[in-house]
């Protein structure tokens, strides 16, 4: 997940206000309970004020400039934070638990960054410490719950999004990497606590490459900027010229759409990879719905056909029909509604994102 590069540590910001805050249930001060969901990319940094039920009440969004650093966007996050917590307490909501979801593996016992691939300055950090401290004299001593943004997402579309109502739920995001999470009966699946559901790392052949090198966002850029060199008349050239924009992944929605080959050619071989990556899952788990998100899903249902096509091929005839694969429907909030609910899920228990160890 991510978005475009910005020179300013600040390019935008925004706070929604929604009228369906009225309906949250209220506590015995009178004011609605709620959690708060903060997604931290590398580009991005976003806040929600989220209802249990996952609808968004409140929201903030900066753009960061990862070149300044880890610091560079704490100076941000921490003014972000006292924005909105004074916009919850503006709107008589009460924020009663903090959920993160970060870009990269975190060691969420410790609530301790691992590190990050793209920004510097995250190896090793108490984020979930820091958050607690930003929002102590505002909040008290509420508890803060750390993920990486991949289980925050998968927690998200299987509460309240396109796996709502399944047992067993796989989510998988493509962007500039590839992650993905699992559900079971509610609750996260969890490995060790470095981290679990690496899809994106999974070598397609012994010795090769993984997913990530073919099926992410920025491998297909890649293929449709030599797509564009070796046809410089073709379908996807003009869609760049069109657009005014260097080639990418997002020219291929308009290209497919005029019944272009090479473009029907770069978005198969792509979702033929991530399907063959699916497909092992599928043999694994058996889940009942694998949703898909991130970057990549934003060219719709024709990356989703091409998966569910191709994985159904893939799949031992025992477990046909296959597996359902469906477009995520959260969107942008998908990080912080995820989030908040695991943070919710460490009060009430039904959503709560819990070890899987043995006894």
């Amino acid at each position: 997940m991510g978005g475009p590069d910005g020179g300013d540590p600040v390019t935008s910001a925004r706070v929604t206000r929604l009228e369906e805050a009225e309906e949250a249930v209220s506590d015995a001060d009178g004011l609605a309970s709620v959690a708060l969901g903060i997604e931290i990319g590398g580009t991005k940094l976003q806040s929600a004020v989220v209802a249990a039920d996952g609808r968004v009440l409140l929201r903030r969004s900066d753009r960061v400039d990862p070149a300044g650093g880890a610091e560079g966007i704490r100076t941000v996050l921490a003014a972000q934070l006292a924005g909105i917590v004074d916009d919850a307490a503006g709107n008589c909501l009460a924020i009663r638990a903090i959920g993160i979801g970060f870009g990269g593996p975190v060691n969420r016992d410790l609530g301790v960054v691992a590190t990050s691939f793209h920004v510097g300055g995250w190896s090793d950090f108490p984020l979930a410490a820091w958050v607690a401290g930003q929002v102590r004299d505002s909040l008290g001593g509420v508890p803060v719950v750390l993920e990486n943004d991949s289980n925050a997402a998968t927690l998200g579309e299987a509460l309240v999004g396109a796996g709502r109502g399944a047992r067993v739920v796989v989510y998988s995001n493509a962007g500039s990497g590839i992650g993905s999470g699992l559900v079971i009966d509610g609750r996260l699946f969890r490995g060790r606590s470095s981290g679990e559901m690496e899809l994106g790392h999974l070598r397609l052949v012994p010795g090769g490459g993984i997913l990530e090198d073919v099926s992410a966002g920025w491998a297909i850029d890649r293929k449709v900027r030599e797509a564009v060199a070796a046809d410089p008349a073709g379908a996807l050239a003009a869609a760049a010229a069109a657009a005014g924009a260097a080639p990418s992944a997002r020219l291929l929605p308009a290209a497919l759409a005029a019944g272009d080959g090479a473009a029907r050619r770069i978005l198969d071989e792509a979702a033929g990879h991530y399907a063959h990556a699916l497909s092992h899952v599928v043999h694994l788990i058996n889940p009942d719905v694998i949703v898909l998100g991130g970057g990549v899903a934003t060219i719709g249902e024709p990356w989703r056909a091409s998966v569910a096509r191709q994985l159904e091929a893939l799949v031992m005839a025992p477990l046909r029909p296959g597996t359902p694969v469906r477009l995520a429907l959260l969107g942008e909030d998908v990080v912080p509604v995820g989030a908040a609910l695991a943070a919710l899920g460490t009060l009430r228990g039904p959503v709560e994102s819990s070890r899987n160890d043995p006894p």
